[in-house]
């Protein structure tokens, strides 16, 4: 494998990664962030330790698909995340053109 074909698998992995990972990041955080959460609420004396640490992974990567997506599109695709990245803690890292602007979903007629 040439460094020119080298170059270019790089380039292809980046651009599927741009467009995937919004999408599938809202929805393995949200899945990993339920399964933790019915874990904790349904076998709290086995799952309590570990599936602490996997509900916070999850809300994390749920939080980068979310800004991805606003980074990506200029809106959010939910008013949950917009408020999530209004608190004081996580305001600074919105995305400029993204500072209130939440999508709207077409209603059919």
């Amino acid at each position: 494998m040439g460094l020119f074909s080298l170059i270019a698998f790089a380039v292809l992995a980046c651009l599927v990664l741009w467009w995937g990972f919004p999408g599938l990041a809202r929805i393995a955080g949200f899945l990993l962030t339920v399964d933790s959460l019915a874990a904790i609420a349904f076998l709290p004396e086995r799952a309590l330790p570990d599936k602490l640490a996997w509900l916070g992974f999850g809300v994390v990567v749920w939080l980068a698909g979310h800004w991805a997506w606003a980074f990506k599109h200029g809106a959010w695709a939910s008013v949950i995340a917009l408020r999530f990245f209004s608190l004081p803690g996580l305001a600074w890292t919105r995305p400029r053109r993204s500072l209130i602007v939440v999508r709207r979903r077409r209603t059919l007629p």
